[in-house]
């Protein structure tokens, strides 16, 4: 278990000695995914295999995990949010190299020499886990579905308005 995550590594040193990195990293010290939560509390755990396929492709398997709080877009109320994400990337150097991937790995663009970003990486994979309008579950969320405050309004009205006996009355004489 790493203790302190490095910034930046070399892919193709880890990939050729077979390195696994794995550890923790704090939410509040993710630049883009932090202002996207309630709160930033908590951490999100990795696991990083550098290695080679059997046609000598670098590849990372990453592995992510978290539960992030976010807003509901229904009740505006904080939820929670399981994101757990395994991917496979191959690097590649151009946009014609990605596309003779196979469908099961992902292109990751580096050129030979160029360091990575693991943070960066990690980052984008708890991004990408976040769906675009986070909502509980309707039966777990604290606001009223259209429907139901439809039904409810209805129900008010006719006991709050005086004159909805007239209304009902004037309705049964129409059908008459």
């Amino acid at each position: 278990m790493l203790q302190r995550i490095p910034d930046r590594v070399d892919p193709w040193r880890l990939a050729e000695q077979g390195e696994t990195l794995e550890g923790r990293i704090k939410l509040d010290s993710l630049p883009r995914l932090a202002p996207l939560l309630a709160t930033a509390d908590g951490e999100a755990a990795f696991v990083l295999n550098f290695g080679r396929d059997r046609r000598r492709r670098l590849i990372i398997r990453l592995g992510v995990g978290a539960e992030l709080v976010l807003e509901c877009q229904r009740c505006l109320d904080s939820m929670v949010q399981k994101v757990e994400s395994e991917v496979c990337l191959a690097l590649v150097r151009d946009a014609m190299e990605a596309g003779q991937l196979p469908k099961e790995l992902e292109p990751l663009l580096a050129r030979e020499g160029e360091y990575l970003d693991i943070v960066e990486l990690i980052e984008d994979e708890l991004l990408l886990g976040i769906p675009s309008s986070p909502r509980h579950e309707e039966r777990d969320c604290n606001r009223q579905t259209d429907a139901q405050a439809h039904r409810l309004s209805a129900t008010e009205r006719k006991e709050d308005n005086p004159f909805a006996i007239l209304a009902d009355l004037q309705a049964g004489e129409n059908d008459n």
